[in-house]
């Protein structure tokens, strides 16, 4: 018993010296920690917060910067901040902070012309916008950007014009976080997010936000009160075999959605140089699996932002390679003898001194995003056709396509009239939208004729003009006649379509009061033609 005691006499004093040990270790370790933040204070430099900028951490240097407003008698803080918010997309902070340095100044230098009168184009205040952009091209005659953007704000009037034929709807798939860059496979999309996902790790880049990963979602098509309603599951990872440590994407799809290039991070030359590339892959036996690199990936700039030809010959992406004409232009590489040319540059028709990105091919025409050519402010999207010795005029798509918000990413199908956008307008974050184009205008007349066969659809007499019929436009959602015409001795008849609706027209032959129902259908999307011919059977016109 005696030897128990003396053990556990011992044991209880090696706990002791532990515990002791434990707690002195948690006061050195608590005293070391409240000297590093001590130390970190005067760490807190403006040499450290410029060093923030130069590594694009415009988030932590604005932070550095707003706690030395009253500690530093450098001058400039101020003025660094306004241009920090600016790099950091935040245009309505910038626009403050660059009048808080006017109010103790008269003028501001050639470079921070420019940057205000971009910030205030972006928060709407185009008059300003003006102004100060009329003072840097003064300073800067050789300088065509602000000329352009003087023009096409004196003018934007002309980018409102075409806005009935466009319709913008925000995805359910979006959250508080960041959606962006949508793109259809097959009947599903594929879009980017930097949401907080589900899981015990959860990685986070420089800015504390996640990375991007790519997630899909399955559609289909509810009916809500007779109108059809896409519908959008619940979202799910995409491209978990292939993901790499730091963000992916942007993505495109290519012959059928069976292929694809798509967007990763390199990390090879370490943490700080991290450079994005493009890299392909194919879906077999539905998994994807990569199977090359782009030939021209580099440690040395970035590769991003991939559109391909639906055959898999002419690829275009974004880039920051040397010998461009600013921040990110325009490239075009072609697979032929299966290899990739060497990238070229699309010129300074498309490529500016500002960033141009997201390039998009449908239709013969190149779609893609500049924040250096003229719009309504921030990022805009623009179009120009594709032709065979190069390009046609730049178009910008105009309101309600662009905003004085970034508005960028668009993507369509096949023939240009159905996709996605990214924007963050209504002061949200990145949301991605469902948009239709060139949708039809009402009230629309359409006009054509009424024909009839004698006997039956196998009768092979030739249709024969049916003169002088009334014709009834019925709205099939509430069975009422809105509309309603005479065709003259020719068969001829114009009609005028108040709404958009679902309709059928009944057919009224006056000489015999024979009376028929046809179907109408009507496109979304304006139509070369609104002339049609009703076409009706005699023998089912009587018994009708």
């Amino acid at each position: 018993m005696s030897f128990l005691k003396t053990f556990l006499k011992n044991k209880m004093l090696v706990l002791r010296t532990l515990v002791c040990g434990f707690i002195f270790l948690q006061l050195i370790c608590s005293h070391a920690l409240a000297q590093q933040t001590v130390f970190s204070l005067f760490k807190n430099t403006s040499a450290q917060a410029d060093a923030y900028v130069a590594e694009k951490k415009y988030s932590q240097a604005i932070e550095i910067y707003k706690s030395l407003l009253t500690k530093s008698s450098e001058g400039n803080i101020e003025l660094k901040i306004a241009r920090a918010s600016y790099y950091n997309n935040s245009m309505t902070e910038a626009v403050n902070w660059y009048n808080r340095v006017l109010a103790k100044r008269s003028s501001l230098a050639d470079d921070d012309m420019f940057l205000y009168a971009e910030a205030l184009s972006a928060t709407g205040q185009y008059d300003q916008a003006i102004l100060w952009y009329n003072l840097y091209h003064k300073k800067n005659l050789n300088d065509s950007r602000a000329i352009k953007k003087i023009w096409r704000l004196q003018n934007r009037e002309y980018l409102y014009e075409d806005s009935i034929h466009y319709v913008l709807t925000a995805l359910p798939v979006n959250t508080t976080e960041n959606e962006m860059y949508a793109v259809a496979c097959g009947r599903d999309v594929v879009f980017l997010s930097n949401r907080k996902r589900e899981s015990i790790i959860n990685t986070v880049g420089d800015d504390n936000n996640s990375f991007y990963r790519m997630y899909i979602t399955k559609t289909g098509i509810d009916t809500i009160q007779e109108a059809a309603v896409n519908t959008y599951s619940k979202p799910e990872l995409f491209g978990k075999s292939f993901r790499r440590k730091y963000h992916d994407g942007p993505i495109a799809f290519y012959k059928n959605s069976t292929h694809m290039v798509y967007t990763t991070t390199n990390n090879v030359g370490g943490k700080k140089n991290k450079t994005l590339q493009l890299m392909f892959a194919d879906c077999k036996n539905g998994t994807w699996l990569t199977r090359s690199a782009y030939s021209f990936n580099s440690s040395a700039y970035s590769i991003t932002d991939p559109a391909i030809s639906q055959d898999g010959t002419i690829l275009y992406f974004s880039s920051d390679m040397k010998g461009g004409y600013g921040g990110r232009d325009l490239y075009q590489s072609t697979f032929k003898n299966n290899a990739w040319t060497k990238p070229v540059n699309l010129g300074d028709q498309i490529n500016t001194a500002g960033d141009e990105t997201f390039p998009f091919l449908a239709n013969q025409t190149l779609y893609f995003t500049s924040n250096g050519l003229p719009g309504l402010g921030g990022l805009d999207v623009f179009k120009v056709p594709v032709q065979a010795d190069g390009f046609g005029d730049v178009v910008n798509m105009g309101y309600p396509v662009n905003t004085n918000y970034d508005d960028f990413a668009i993507t369509l199908d096949s023939i240009g009239v159905n996709g996605f956008i990214t924007s963050n307008r209504n002061d949200s974050n990145d949301d991605v939208y469902n948009l239709s184009i060139d949708l039809q205008s009402y009230p629309l007349t359409v006009e054509g004729v009424v024909k009839y066969k004698e006997d039956s659809w196998h009768d092979s007499t030739a249709l024969k003009v049916l003169p002088d019929a009334a014709l009834f436009l019925i709205d099939n959602q509430n069975n009422t006649t809105v509309q309603t015409s005479h065709a003259d001795g020719h068969g001829e008849f114009s009609l005028v379509i108040p709404y958009f609706s679902q309709y059928r027209i009944k057919v009224v032959d006056i000489r015999t009061n024979d009376e028929v129902i046809v179907s109408m259908d009507l496109s979304k999307s304006r139509s070369a033609s609104n002339r049609y011919e009703i076409v009706v059977v005699k023998n089912i016109f009587k018994n009708q």
